[in-house]
């Protein structure tokens, strides 16, 4: 065969016999034998990454050489031992732990478990650690062992033939849950006011129906465990000391954690970066932790949390398994990295899938967003429920309102199989995660910029024109809160409140949630001030009165189910970061995901609305584990 295959040049290999040429009907496959070369083989890394450059001499020192050679012996050898010697590390590894844990948990040396003084999650480090120990080594233990072995012994037992069966009755297992949440609310809401609240979520519900592209296909099951979970999130924050005591203390970490942010900040930008808030200090925060979650990403330890809460929400709400990772994926990041974690199915996913995605992403908040949201003084424990709530909610509201009408092809394994992000090492990671969030940051500067110009102007122009009739305080944040004052009113928020609650709705739906949670922020700082000096019953009864461009809210309810209500990235300026990020995961995609973001930015306000509902029915500072005042408060 005279003829050259250009095509099939490749200089980095060398043939070392004539191509093979095999005659088919439909043309010709040409073949080559390959081999590296003998010098190639030899090569190390840094021979690799030089290939272009020409060596130098081979004049080396003796006593060089001799290092060199023993420590390539020496190596060779752990290559060749390489389990015996994983082994042994092992071994001293434990060894030495055990050593510590003992003298960690004596009375003499460290600090012990026991006795537990006052509040189980502060002031009990010992007891803290000692039950990290006992929880990794559950896990360690479920992972090799237990978890098989369960398996293994379900499947053995007569009950598991049955299935099918059992299923039937399933029904009789709704209503045992049904009557069960309806006791609990019967028993325990004993005032009026909460079940407008109840009133709320039946509208919501009602009104998902109503604009439900295919009412008839809805999966009622996806949709009432979704609003279950949630119900039980809120019941564990809201009515049970330890519930709260653990997100109050998760709050507090993260705030702790956080505030390490400022070590970077300040050597960049100097001791003065906080005095420009938005561009030094939250920036700041964002890089921080979006560096960090990424390199928790690298070495699998997201991926393993995240499957895990997949896992359990698609048991429950019978969803499938790349939108249930989604879903997981949101409470932790935004929704520009969540579908990182299922990047190559993206393009094979149903409209339903797809649209579950948008939901999922506007409806919850990223872990470094909301660490921000924490800092402006909003009420930690609640806001960190929150976000965990809108997760199952947003795959019921997403169901609810485009239900599945195809199978899916994102199976489990497909899921499983998904290749991890091409990184090469820890500090890979740690700059790739610091180069991602920071156009994370330029989106956030550029959309506050816009939207706050925006926003003067617009305020400016329609009170200059009520101005003509004597009201220039109508503006455009006043009618804001005309458009969302009925969704104020059934979500439970008392009356003299739910002009300032609609307007700070209005606001994170057609701005951005940032501003409506710092002027909330804002305002829950003022009224704590006002509590601890003893002076708000006077403002409340209008012996004092406040000056007119002040807002305030004077029920305590009203700034918890604000937190819940103002969750999510749910507004227009979102919209158009999703349908760009995943418009680059799937080219293919494009128009189905511009025709469904409407109805998913939509569906995302309905969720925190939802989730704001049921906190309202369940709230009541006469019950609660701790009023609003004493929850984790970090001053603006």
């Amino acid at each position: 065969m005279a003829e050259k295959f250009t095509g099939y040049d490749n200089s980095g290999y060398v043939v070392d016999r004539p191509a093979y040429v095999i005659s088919t009907t439909h043309g010709l496959i040409v073949t080559t034998k390959l081999q590296k070369n003998e010098d190639e083989n030899n090569e190390d890394d840094d021979d690799k990454n030089n290939r272009d450059f020409e060596k130098l001499t081979d004049d080396v020192h003796r006593s060089g050489l001799l290092i060199f050679n023993l420590r390539k012996q020496f190596f060779r050898m752990i290559e060749q031992r390489k389990k015996t010697v994983i082994y042994g590390v092992k071994s001293v590894f434990i060894i030495a732990f055990i050593i510590y844990f003992a003298f960690a948990m004596s009375e003499k040396y460290g600090t012990p478990a026991f006795p537990i003084r006052g509040n189980l999650f502060r002031g009990n480090s010992g007891f803290a650690f000692l039950f990290l120990i006992f929880f990794f080594f559950f896990i360690f233990a479920w992972e090799r062992i237990l978890g098989r072995t369960l398996a293994r012994w379900y499947e053995n037992l007569p009950i598991a033939k049955y299935k099918r069966e059992i299923s039937t009755f399933s029904w009789v297992w709704h209503l045992f849950v049904v009557t069960a949440i309806v006791f609990y609310v019967g028993f325990t809401v004993t005032r009026a006011r909460n079940y407008v609240s109840l009133l709320g979520i039946v509208i919501l519900v009602l009104l998902g129906t109503i604009g439900s592209k295919y009412p008839h296909r809805i999966r009622w099951k996806t949709v009432f465990y979704s609003f279950v979970i949630q119900f039980l999130l809120a019941t564990i924050v809201i009515r049970f000391e330890f519930g709260f005591q653990f997100f109050e203390f998760l709050g507090k970490e993260v705030s702790t954690f956080i505030h390490n942010a400022d070590a970077g900040a300040m050597f960049v930008f100097g001791k003065t970066y906080e005095q420009h808030f938005f561009v030094f200090k939250v920036t700041s925060i964002i890089i921080f932790l979006g560096s960090v979650i990424n390199v928790l990403y690298y070495l699998g330890v997201m991926q393993y949390i995240i499957g895990k809460i997949a896992w359990f929400m698609q048991k429950c709400l019978n969803t499938t398994a790349a939108e249930s990772m989604t879903a997981a994926a949101n409470i932790f990041v935004g929704m520009s990295e969540a579908p990182l974690m299922i990047m190559p199915l993206v393009p094979q996913m149903t409209i339903s899938e797809l649209h579950s995605v948008l939901v999922g992403g506007f409806a919850t908040m990223a872990g470094s967003v909301l660490a921000t949201f924490i800092f402006f003084g909003v009420p930690a424990n609640h806001l960190i429920a929150a976000s965990v709530m809108a997760a199952p909610g947003a795959l019921g509201f997403a169901k609810l309102l485009l239900p599945e009408t195809h199978q899916s092809k994102t199976t489990w394994e497909a899921v499983k199989n998904t290749p991890p992000p091409d990184q090469h090492n820890v500090i890979d990671a740690l700059l790739t995660g610091a180069g991602h969030t920071l156009k994370i940051c330029g989106y956030l500067i550029a959309n506050l910029i816009a939207f706050i110009s925006v926003l003067h102007f617009a305020d400016a122009t329609i009170s200059w024109f009520f101005n003509l009739i004597h009201h220039p305080e109508i503006n455009f944040q006043f009618l804001l809160g005309l458009i969302f004052y009925p969704f104020a009113i059934i979500i439970g928020i008392p009356i003299h409140d739910c002009l300032l609650a609609s307007k700070l709705i209005g606001i994170k739906v057609s701005l951005n949630e940032f501003i409506a949670y710092q002027e909330l922020g804002r305002i829950r700082q003022l009224r704590t001030e006002l509590i601890l000096n003893n002076t708000f019953p006077l403002y409340l009864n209008g012996t004092l009165q406040l000056p007119n461009d002040v807002q305030m809210l004077w029920e305590d309810s009203s700034v918890v189910i604000l937190t819940y209500a103002l969750c999510g990235f749910a507004n227009f300026g979102s919209m158009g970061i999703a349908l760009a990020t995943l418009g680059v995961f799937a080219p293919t995609r494009k128009r189905a995901l511009v025709k469904i973001a409407p109805r998913a930015l939509i569906g995302a306000n309905m969720v925190s609305l939802m989730t704001a509902s049921i906190a309202g029915l369940l709230y009541d500072a006469r019950h609660a584990a701790t009023a609003v005042p004493n929850t984790n408060f970090t001053s603006v």
